[in-house]
């Protein structure tokens, strides 16, 4: 039986799709949902929703959502009482093909990628040819399994003697996995096979001793930061000496009682673990430093300035451009995830992201590059492990602009009297082999600023109300710093971002504002 943790019902508005986001994303950081599932979740829930929204004939009068945990997984179940649509179909159903073309498969293809499984039960049936509306909603159920648990840390103790083998075996079952080996040899082969997380192992074996399996072992690179205690039975300096120089973790003199070995082997798993972190923050830092946005003030008859805030965990906002003979290339990008492998990832990507945007030929458009970069994110066995969201832009003199969007927020064009957002939508990449997406074309006047963002911008706030407040305030500082220096005009509206969010964001945020330059 599931066992339901949320459930809420929502007349609906423009603003539902975000209002419902907001409600299970806070429910969600309390619960013990895997950031990048809660993530995918989120995802699915905006996107059908908004579909629904859009596209649905009639517009549903009512949504209502539940987040339960099942006996295979988390699932989030979403009601409506409008025509049913079942996006478990054949992707080739006429029907999902005329969804699929409406929203450039985006919909369909982020449910089925974002997600284990699919389930749909109509609310409506078919009657000589028309729907017929029953007396339940439709129900659309989305289920992502958990994880396999974590293992136990896997010891390997390398001991000749049997029953000294069976009794360090017996000091350590209950507090860790543990394999066994009479000798070197079969030391090897175990490492071969099993993910070791530390060795303990006697010096003096028949074979090949301690001392040559250690030496064996700083051979191959997968192995040599295993961490590693000898077993001696004397206190030998020359020994130990010669331990100490094939980088041991520590040393044990026998006879060795139960309190002693696991005191030992916490330590040296401790000591190790606390060198990777500190290995990792500090990479980290670098990689946070190498996303930040470094752009030109003026390009091709256009002022640009950006600002980023970074949370330090997770994934990352990207900010790349290029220079041609006459129009700038500008490819804003938002990598989704809140894991410790997200900002390598980010790294990653960001590698890839540059080189693409570098190579790129001066005839390709915003939409062919988004082309090229969704076809790789299908078929790459790296890329295809992120999501992201990108916006392509190019900029040339008189205020042109063209803009192409693979599943990022749309552009806002800041006008003296309102903002508009601009029209652009497409799938997100890497979701559906031969992605097309179209560009949008327009000219941006004198007195007039485009804002490029990223999602966070708006959803830094550890609240609905706070994001609410921060949503309105960031637009309405857009609007009335449209008439001071662009550079100042920033400033204010990130110093506003950080008096809202407590300097202290939810999400990474980036802006960029760009104007054309009078001639």
């Amino acid at each position: 039986m599931d066992n339901h943790l949320f459930e809420l019902q929502t007349s609906v508005t423009r603003e539902t799709p975000r209002q419902l986001r907001h409600a299970l994303e806070a429910v969600l950081k309390e619960s013990a949902l895997h950031a990048s599932t809660a993530q995918h979740m989120l995802l699915c829930l905006s996107e059908y929703v908004t579909n629904l929204l859009l596209h649905a004939q009639p517009t549903p009068s009512q949504i209502r959502i539940t987040f339960s945990r099942g006996a295979h997984g988390w699932l989030l179940d979403i009601f409506d009482n409008s025509r049913a649509w079942d996006p478990t179909e054949n992707l080739n159903d006429d029907l999902l093909t005329e969804f699929s073309e409406i929203e450039q498969g985006r919909g369909i293809a982020l449910l089925h990628a974002q997600s284990d499984k699919i389930s749909y039960i109509p609310g409506c049936y078919v009657q000589g040819g028309r729907y017929v509306k029953g007396n339940k909603p439709n129900q659309l159920r989305l289920l992502w399994r958990y994880p396999k648990q974590n293992k136990q840390q896997t010891i390997l103790i390398v001991e000749d003697n049997n029953s000294l083998r069976l009794l360090y075996k017996t000091y350590l079952t209950d507090t860790f996995n543990v394999v066994t080996a009479a000798n070197g040899y079969q030391a090897i082969e175990q490492l071969k096979t099993e993910q070791i997380d530390l060795v303990l192992s006697d010096i003096k074996m028949p074979l090949m001793n301690g001392l040559s399996l250690r030496k064996k072992i700083n051979q191959h690179s997968s192995c040599e930061l295993i961490p590693f205690i000898f077993l001696t039975g004397e206190e030998d300096e020359i020994v130990q000496e010669q331990a100490a120089e094939l980088g041991i973790d520590d040393y044990l003199i026998k006879p060795v009682n139960k309190p002693q070995l696991l005191k030992i082997i916490q330590r040296v798993i401790g000591r190790s673990t606390q060198v990777y972190q500190r290995l990792t923050e500090r990479i980290d830092k670098r990689i946070s430093a190498s996303l930040k946005p470094r752009l030109p003030e003026n390009s091709h008859g256009w002022r640009l300035q950006a600002a980023s805030r970074n949370t330090g965990s997770g994934g990352g906002d990207l900010l790349l451009h290029k220079r041609f003979e006459g129009k700038t290339q500008l490819l804003l990008s938002d990598i989704m995830g809140h894991d410790d492998s997200a900002k390598f990832f980010s790294h990653a990507y960001g590698g890839y992201l540059h080189g693409l945007i570098q190579s790129m030929h001066t005839s390709c458009g915003p939409a062919q590059l988004l082309e090229q970069l969704s076809n790789c994110a299908m078929h790459d066995q790296l890329l295809s492990q992120v999501t992201l969201t990108c916006c392509s832009v190019q900029l040339s003199s008189g205020g042109n602009i063209s803009v192409a969007s693979a599943g990022h927020p749309a552009p806002l064009l800041i006008s003296p009297q309102k903002i508009t957002t601009l029209k652009t939508a497409g799938i997100l990449p890497g979701l559906l082999a031969d992605a097309h997406y179209k560009n949008t074309e327009l000219t941006v006047n004198q007195g007039e600023r485009i804002a490029l963002y990223t999602d966070g911008l708006f959803e830094s706030a550890n609240s609905n109300e706070t994001r609410i407040r921060l949503q309105t305030l960031i637009t309405k500082a857009l609007l009335d710093t449209l008439h001071i220096p662009i550079a100042q005009a920033l400033q204010q509206v990130m110093k506003l971002f950080d008096e809202i969010t407590g300097s202290q964001p939810s999400d990474d945020a980036l802006l960029l504002l760009i104007e054309p330059i009078e001639s």
